[in-house]
């Protein structure tokens, strides 16, 4: 163990490259609710991630040459997103005998929403889990072709045009 309480691991600098043809980076970044840290969850095979030498279970301690320490999971998302086509991570893997965190658990932020902010328009969220996206279509509104209210050309149109 070190001075600051964590266990001594050497901290590797991974330069992590969008490419073409793959989307996004290739990782999920985690954090565990009650302890400190943002950590690397899954690593998509092939991924930029995956070349990058990024692993499950890494703590990430910078993002582009900034300290990471007391920022939330939205802040580190962010600083990962500053660039558009690279990241810099400097992440430290494990100790032998660490426990390594419940990296299939959802972020804390993504786990209770504030309800206090404005409703955002759609957009992709990748923090959702399978269900609670299933959950999120269930409850739209169904668009029904059948309730809208047509005159008697439109239907004539539609006809002649079979």
């Amino acid at each position: 163990m070190s001075a600051n309480g964590s266990a001594a691991t050497e901290p590797r600098l991974c330069h992590v490259r969008k490419t073409p043809d793959f989307d996004g980076y290739g990782f999920n970044l985690h954090a565990e609710k009650g302890k400190p840290g943002q950590f690397i969850g899954k690593v998509d095979e092939g991924s930029p991630a995956e070349h990058a030498g990024l692993k499950r279970g890494d703590r990430i301690l910078e993002v582009n040459g900034h300290s990471i320490a007391g920022e939330s999971h939205k802040q580190v998302v962010a600083r990962i997103k500053e660039r558009p086509d690279d990241a810099e991570l400097l992440v430290a893997a494990p100790a032998p005998g660490e426990p390594v965190p419940d990296l299939d658990a959802p972020a804390p932020e993504a786990a209770a929403p504030d309800s206090a902010q404005p409703a955002e328009p759609p957009r992709l969220n990748l923090q959702m889990t399978a269900a609670e996206m299933r959950a999120h279509l269930a409850a739209k509104k169904k668009f029904d072709p059948k309730k809208v209210p047509m005159d008697l050309k439109s239907k004539f149109d539609i006809v002649k045009k079979l």
